[in-house]
Formats: structure tokens, sequence, C-alpha cells
């Protein structure tokens, strides 16, 4: 009984700890009720999310958003994640609070997915602990937990892996396939879940993670029953995944074939968030070229990309454990040596324009160029850094010998390289203050791992977990503290353009110029989180996407992926002439261009537009073969687009050369439907200014009718002589079909679990 008892409370107490983690770095924001609003979750994810939960109220799915880039898909859009289940506790809380309860139960999952994956890997309580704590609270994690999708997605990485394992746990016997089954479901239940989270880019380099630990797996075992045995399982899995999520997936792949993305991303854009070599130095001193948290980050790019973070005492145990694992012989390869291998690749991957590496697959190599910023391959490298921190600590032993020796050496070098730099700061004011803190501090934590090396008692378990527990979270909780800023929950409420006297069911226009300087240079400035102003501002100057809180629409959609036509349209905009612009604007919906403000750089003056509203009705249309003659026709200036429209493909067999046309009423029942009434003595072309796509389906008086391609982005439909009734509806075929499959598997799942319990 003494022998078991400490090796529970330690289990119990590596726990606890672990949990505290987030709750120390989150709990003072919720328990203030502040909330996030820094970045993407103003500008972004809150405005996406309450247009998504004030039309689930009005009785439909909330498939389109018709509020912003004059029309583009919502729930297609993946960093939505509309049909990700935890984010039910947004209808609960609210957008705005419940983002903030979000975050910290996920970087909590990820810690205990940690904690549990090491100790599936034989890692005991301590081990365990070091690794959940490493990942959870590291750099990467907690510096972009604002950047929510990638919050929630990263999350799920240890638990895929975790229970990849239970699959691989067989694989020696080889059962068949009935026995396997709940393994195999749990594991595409994973991947449904991490797919429904919302960012592309951290699914896939799981995926690859998964097929590296596969691979290693079978590397003690490679023989070709286990691989048809192995791989029949992951098959599986990833089918169920696809099937359970088929709902978002379906609509998304049809909205990526159709987006800017859908061939590759611009070159320089994709490389411009390369991890910065010199950041490497961040694994000692993460602080080393300034925080915007303390407004002083002076780096490369931003702070949060290349933020790689694990605590001082994990990169030591982490040094440790590779050189153990290099040094010992075992049957295939080491666990050890995988991740060594895993983290070489990534970190080569993640200095992307640095290395002549990436750009090559750039160039060559298929999915290398639907992503930006490489340095986001450092999950993985993090994820193996925690995971070696484990293994590392559970063989931290006291030294002795030339070991004893080298560590108290380390222990007092490390000491004076805090009271070096402490002094230099003084004696030397020139040299940069950032560098002078961060060694400073880093050289304080060196000298604390040196004392624990050496005066910790190692054989008490749970002295230890708790000990070098409390010294991990103070460690890791100083780094990530005010990397994610809250504020007031006021910042969301009211109506901030209605009290400047902008009040429209038209639309909004910001240049992006403007639209880059405000956010990029003003109020989203990468050197500091706080530049003094109030942030209401950002509603007050209609920031893309911020006009969304006040219920006005926008020309302009602040979102990593829009329709190809609609960002060749505005490229092409931006383009033309002041008049012609006006006159575009006009026939857009736009009730306000805003200008930027001669006497308030940070203020902006709406400048009235006399606008036409979204319908038209020219009487006659110039048919053009390809979608390069419709936007030169656009941009050419010699339509007159009063009485004519451009359309692509052939004419039908009914055209009238209408006039006289009116418009009776304009109604919007929802953000999926709009019913026009016309009265066309001649006939017309009735042309909406809403970004064509499929899906849309449109009626004159209940029969169906084909929508053209209007002015290369837009919609049209033909009107015969008469009065009519025009409707507009949103009936995505590819999110029918996908929930279809969703459904059944679902009940396939549902039936198999309770089929498994009843056996049980």
């Amino acid at each position: 009984m003494r022998l078991i008892m400490p090796k529970v409370e330690a289990k119990r107490l590596s726990f606890i700890i672990l949990l505290l983690g987030p709750l120390l770095l989150f709990g003072p924001m919720l328990v203030r009720g502040e909330v996030l609003f820094w970045g993407t979750p103003m500008l972004q994810f809150v405005p996406w999310q309450r247009l998504a939960l004030e039309t689930l109220r009005q009785g439909e799915i909330p498939l389109w958003n018709s509020m912003l880039g004059m029309g583009a898909p919502l729930l297609a859009n993946l960093q939505s994640a509309l049909l990700y289940p935890p984010n039910l506790l947004l209808w609960l809380f609210g957008p705005e609070n419940g983002n903030g309860y979000l975050v910290t139960l996920h970087v909590l999952f990820a810690g205990v997915g940690m904690l549990l994956l090491g100790r599936k890997l034989g890692l005991g309580a301590f081990g365990q602990m070091v690794a959940g704590i490493t990942f959870s609270l590291s750099g990467y994690m907690v510096a972009r937990a604002w950047f929510i999708s990638i919050n929630h997605t990263a999350a799920w990485l240890p638990w895929i892996l975790l229970c990849a394992e239970q699959v691989f746990d067989r694989m020696e016997q080889r059962p068949a396939f009935k026995q396997t089954l709940p393994a195999s479901i749990g594991l595409g239940l994973t991947l449904a879940m991490q797919w429904l989270a919302g960012h592309a880019q951290t699914s896939w380099y799981s995926l690859l993670m998964l097929g590296g630990w596969t691979l290693w797996r079978l590397s003690k075992d490679f023989r070709r029953d286990s691989i048809r045995w192995v791989l029949a399982r992951l098959l599986f899995a990833g089918v169920l995944a696809l099937i359970l999520s088929a709902a978002q997936l379906l609509p998304t792949l049809e909205y990526l074939s159709l987006s800017q993305r859908a061939s590759s991303l611009d070159r320089e854009f994709a490389l411009t968030y390369s991890f910065w070599p010199w950041r490497i130095l961040g694994f000692l001193f993460p602080n080393l070229f300034g925080n915007p948290a303390n407004g002083d980050y002076w780096g490369y790019g931003n702070f949060w990309e290349d933020a790689i973070y694990i605590g001082i005492l994990p990169i030591l145990f982490g040094l440790a454990s590779l050189w153990r694992g290099l040094r010992k012989s075992d049957n295939g390869v080491s666990l050890e040596r995988f991740l060594l291998l895993t983290s070489g690749v990534t970190i080569l991957l993640a200095l992307g324009k640095n290395t002549p590496v990436f750009p090559f697959l750039f160039d060559h190599i298929p999915t290398f160029n639907l992503f930006q910023a490489p340095a986001r391959w450092n999950l993985l490298l993090i994820f193996c850094l925690a995971l070696l921190a484990g293994s590392g600590a559970e063989r931290w032993l006291t030294p002795s010998g030339r070991g004893l020796y080298w560590t108290r050496l380390f222990t007092a070098g490390s000491g004076v390289i805090a009271i070096a730099t402490y002094l230099g700061l003084r004696l030397m004011p020139q040299v940069e203050t950032t560098f002078v803190r961060s060694m400073a501090v880093g050289g304080i934590l060196l000298t604390i791992s040196g004392l624990l090396t050496l005066f910790l008692p190692k054989d008490r378990i749970s002295l230890k977990v708790g000990i070098v527990g409390t010294f991990l979270l103070v460690d890791l909780i100083l780094a990530g503290q005010g990397l994610n800023p809250a504020t007031d929950p006021s910042v969301y409420e009211g109506n901030i353009l209605a009290e400047r006297g902008i009040v429209t069911d038209q639309r909004l226009y910001m240049p992006s110029a403007l639209e880059q300087r405000l956010k990029f240079e003003e109020t989203h400035r990468f050197d500091v989180f706080d530049p003094g102003i109030e942030w209401e501002t950002v509603r007050r100057i209609a920031l893309p996407n911020a006009s969304l809180l006040d219920g006005i629409a926008s020309v302009n959609n602040f979102d990593p992926m829009v329709p190809e036509r609609y960002a060749a349209f505005l490229e092409a905009f931006e383009t033309l002439g002041a008049s012609q612009q006006e006159a575009w604007l006009s026939w857009m919906g736009v009730a306000y261009r805003i200008s930027p403000d001669p006497e308030n750089q940070l203020d902006v003056i709406f400048e009235p537009v006399v606008t036409q509203g979204r319908v038209h009705l020219p009487a006659q249309a110039v048919f053009v073969e390809s979608p390069d003659q419709a936007l030169d026709q656009v941009i050419s200036g010699k339509v007159d687009l009063e009485t004519r429209v451009i359309l692509e493909g052939e004419m039908p067999n009914s055209a009238w050369a209408g006039g006289g046309a009116k418009i009776l009423a304009v109604n919007e029942p929802g953000p999926q439907e709009l019913e026009i009434s016309v009265d066309a003595p001649n006939g017309s072309w009735l042309v909406l200014a809403d970004t064509w796509y499929p899906g849309w389906k449109a009626s004159v008086d209940g029969m169906q009718t084909r929508i053209f391609r209007a002015n290369y982005l837009f919609r049209a439909v033909a009107v015969p002589p008469g009065t009519h009734h025009v409707a507009f509806q949103y009936r995505p075929m590819s999110f029918l079909l996908g929930s279809v499959l969703s459904l059944i598997g679902l009940v396939g799942v549902t039936t198999t679990g309770l089929l498994c319990y009843r056996k049980n």
C-alpha cells in the first residue's frame, strides 16, 4: 500500500496542476467578465457567429452571408465552424463571452490529450504532466489562441494520435475487423471533430503527422500483413470522418473550387510569414525581440506566428531525451529518433523562404501552395518537443560524477548571465532593452532549472510533480500573459454606427489601401496590442468586418477565402478612375464610400453615394463568350449600365428589347431569400448586384428560370413582358448531399455504439 499511494497521489496531482494552467492564464479574463476582441474575434469570428445565430433564430440554416462581400457563403466558410459541436456554447453564452470559454477549454483539452497520449506511450505521472503542460501552454498554442479556429483545431492533434495508438495496440495480434471497430470509430470521430473545428491548414498538418506516426509504428513490424491490417483500419476511420463531416466539407470544397485559392496562393503572400531564423533563440528567450503585450516587439513579421517557447526546463528535458534516444539501440526506430526526425523536417519547412527547400516544394509539390505562413509547421515541432520533454522528464536524475561537475558549472554560468545582463542594462543603456530583459529572465530560469536538477529529490514523485509543475506554470504563464488581449464586453454592444448617423439598408465600401492602413498601422499594429485607442473605434470606422456588428452590409469582406471573381472584380475596380468608381458604387448598392479623415488619421469620413440599389432593370443585354471578356467590358466603361447588362453564354431564344420596366417592391424575408415584384410591359432583364454562386435558384411567378452571370460577378434573370414576381432562394446541393451523408454516418455510429454497449 505504501508503494502504491505515492503513485496515485502523483497521478492526481499532475492532472490538477495541468488543469490549473489554462485556468490561471485565462481565468482572470473570465472572472472579470471580459471578452476576446483583438484581431480575428472582432473582425471575423464574432460577426460571423452573430449573423449565424440570428439566422438560426429566424428558423433558417445559416448557409449564406448576404452582408459581406456582396454576398458570400457562410457555412461553407470552414473557419466559421458552424457545425462544430462545441460551438453550441456560443448559443448559450453568446459569441462574445462564449469564445473566451471555448478558447480556455480547448487549451485545457489539448493538455489533457497530451497527458493521456504520454500515458499511452508509457510515461509516468511526472512525464505525462510535463508533456501536457508543455504542449498546452506553449507559445504556439497560447500566442495565437485568439485565432479561434487554429486554437480549436490544434487541440485535437494529441487526441488523434491517442486514438491511432488504440488501433496500433492490436497490430501484433491483428484481430478481426469487428474487434477493432470501436478503436477505428474513435479515430474517425476525432478526425471528424478536428475537420469541423475550422482550420484546414492545421488539419492537413495533423494528417501528415498521423501518416508519419503510422510509418514509425510500422517500422517495428514492416510486414505486408501488418501494413494491410493497419491501412484498412485507418482507411475506415478516414472514410467515416469524411462521411460525418460531409455537411461541412462538401460545401467547403465547392467554395474552395470557386475561390481565389482554387489553384494556388500568390507566392509572395504565401511565404510572407516564414519562420525567422533568429526566433530560434525564442526557445530560451521568448521575448528577445520584444513582445506586443509589452508594446515593444520589433522583430520580423508578427510575434505570434514565430512563437515557439515551451519553457526552459522542457527544453532541457527534451535535449536530454534526444541524447539518450540517439545513443540507445532497439528494434526499429525509437520514439526519440522519430520525434527528432519529424522536428528537423518541420522546422526546415517552417523556415519557408529562408531556405531553398520550401520554395521548391511550393512550386512543384501539390498542397504546399495552398496555405500561407510556413511558420505554422511549428505546430508539429512543438508537439514533438513536448513529447520529448515528457520522455526526458521520466529519466531525470540527480547528476553524479562528471555530470555533477557540468551541472554545477551550467547553474553557476546561468546565474552569472542573469546578473551580468541586469548590470549591463544599467552600465550600457544603448543595448536593446528587450535583449537585456529577456536574457536576464532566461538566466534566472536556467539557474532555477539547474538548482532543481541538483537538489530536488527525484524519487519523491509527488514532491517532484508539485514543485516542477508549479515552476512550469509560472514560467509559461508569465511568457503567455497578455498575449490574448481582453476588454469589457461593451465593445460589442450598442449600435455605434447609428450614433454617427450611419443608418442604411444598403452597403458600405472602404478602399483596400485605407483598410490596410487602418488595420495594420493604426488599430492592429504588430508591435503593440494596445496602441492607446478606444476599441469602439474599430466599429466607428467600420473596419471590415466590424460593420456586421451594427447590422450594416459591406462590399468589403475580410476573409482568407473569397470567391475568385469577387477578388478579381475588386482588384479591377480599384484601378478605375473616380467617376467610373462612383458609377459602379451606385450600381453595387453602396450608400457610403469610406474615405480617410485628413484631420484625424484614426477616423474616417462616410461620403454619401447616390445609390441605385441592388436591383436594376436594363432593357438590353450584351453577350460575351468568356469571363475575361466580361471583365474587360465591365472595366472599359463603354457599356451604359443603366440600359445594358453584360452576360456570359449564349443568348436565350426568348429575348426582349425591353424598356419602361420598373420595380414595384423588394422584399428580403431572410439572408437566403429575395423577392422582387416587377412591372415590365416590354420585358426586361433583372440584374441583382449580389455575387453569382452555385446553389442559388430563381423563379418567375413560381416557374424556375436560369440565372445568368451578369457584369462578371453578379446575377441576372430574364423577365418576360408583364407584371411578375421574381424570387431568389439559396438551396445548395452540396449542403443537402453532405447533410444526408453526415446523418447516415451519425446513425451508423450511434447504432454501433449502442450495440457495443448492450454487448458489454
